[in-house]
């Protein structure tokens, strides 16, 4: 009987629609798209204990306490003994959720992969810039803690993923290099995401097929991924052109309504993953205005280059593969000046049409 080969996921909870979990879920997808069969299980965060398999995946998942830093140490050390108990030839653990290894006796023949889809310690060194002095001193060892709790990946680990050089030389800088350490980046699926009729797929998604589109994309709050100054552009081209629409998909409404109240915001909190294509699409400018990115392209970042947007991105989200005005536009102000730089391209459309040609190469 052929030893079927037994891999083990460690990670985001499948359901988000997050860059962490369509990272792992393209790499399941390659995996059973190859000729050699694979026993899948994927661990993740959830809000109650469960087991259950799903087109030929087992997928774990373990409830947490909704504590902030606890919920994540409480997860390692129940993937710890999971592992423990249960043999996998690969385990492969994703951002914060590979600190398991600091206490986990690998098995001989066992091989321990962690991806760093960023860094804990430089997501918390960018949220600092939010704060006052006596917020950054009361948070200050949110800094020693994001150091050490990634740390153990890359002794332990036999291989090393980023998902960009910038996370690779931000990984090296805070633990010193090593053999064994890779860039992979964040792929697209080109059958999903792609040119489309513009006036079409308005006509589909009940938008105006007359409008100026900008599209935003970012989970959560508004801080990281830069809706304040996303809104704060949109003002600006608003005022010039009365025919912009920004088309916001993802943040919770709670933590962010209070900038979604301009006239020119049409505001789309739960779109599913398969109707994103669709919104890409549909929009002419895409908006990347994160003050801190992993991923360099972002998997949105990616995907609206695949989809043919004009691409804004910030300055500080360090999109390693974007050059201005040769494949996309880069930005750091998010005012008059940045609006009107936008502008000015955007009714250029032999210049628009070669930035978006070029962003296919």
């Amino acid at each position: 009987m052929v030893h079927k080969m037994k891999i083990c996921f460690v990670g985001e909870n499948p359901e988000t629609v997050g860059g962490m979990s369509l990272f792992q879920r393209n790499l399941i997808d390659y995996l059973k798209n190859n000729e050699e069969s694979f026993d899948i299980t994927w661990i993740h965060r959830s809000d109650k204990d469960k087991e259950e398999v799903v087109k030929g995946i087992k997928y774990v998942g373990i409830s947490l306490p909704a504590v902030f830093l606890l919920k994540d140490i409480i997860f390692n050390k129940k993937v710890k003994r999971y592992l423990e108990k249960n043999y996998f030839d690969i385990v492969n653990s994703h951002a914060i959720w590979g600190n398991w290894m600091k206490s986990y006796k690998k098995k001989k023949i066992q091989k321990l992969i962690n991806t760093y889809h960023g860094t804990t310690y430089y997501f918390y060194k960018n949220h600092m810039g939010r704060f006052g002095c006596f917020k950054k001193m009361l948070y200050s060892p949110l800094l020693v803690f994001g150091y050490f709790y990634e740390k153990f990946p890359m002794k332990k680990a036999d291989k090393i993923i980023c998902v960009s050089d910038k996370v690779k030389k931000q990984v090296e800088d805070l633990y010193g290099k090593r053999k064994n350490i890779f860039v992979v980046r964040t792929g697209v699926d080109l059958k999903e995401f792609k040119l489309r009729k513009k006036d079409e797929v308005r006509v589909k998604l009940n938008l105006d097929e007359k409008k100026f589109y900008g599209l935003y994309i970012g989970g959560g709050g508004y801080w990281t991924k830069g809706l304040d100054r996303v809104v704060s552009l949109g003002k600006e081209i608003f005022r010039v052109n009365k025919d912009f629409r920004l088309l916001v998909i993802g943040p919770n409404y709670e933590k962010v309504g209070h900038f979604l109240k301009e006239p020119f915001i049409i505001f789309l909190e739960n779109i599913t993953r398969e109707k994103m294509p669709f919104y890409y699409s549909a929009s002419d400018i895409f908006f990347c205005m994160s003050r801190y990115e992993g991923g360099a392209p972002t998997l949105v970042v990616s995907e609206a280059m695949a989809s043919g947007c004009l691409l804004v991105c910030s300055k500080d989200s360090e999109q390693e593969i974007i050059k201005d005005k040769e494949n996309g536009l880069i930005i750091s102000e998010f005012g008059k000046k940045d609006a009107k730089k936008i502008l000015e391209v955007y009714k250029n459309k032999k210049l628009t049409e070669k930035i978006i040609k070029n962003s296919f190469e």
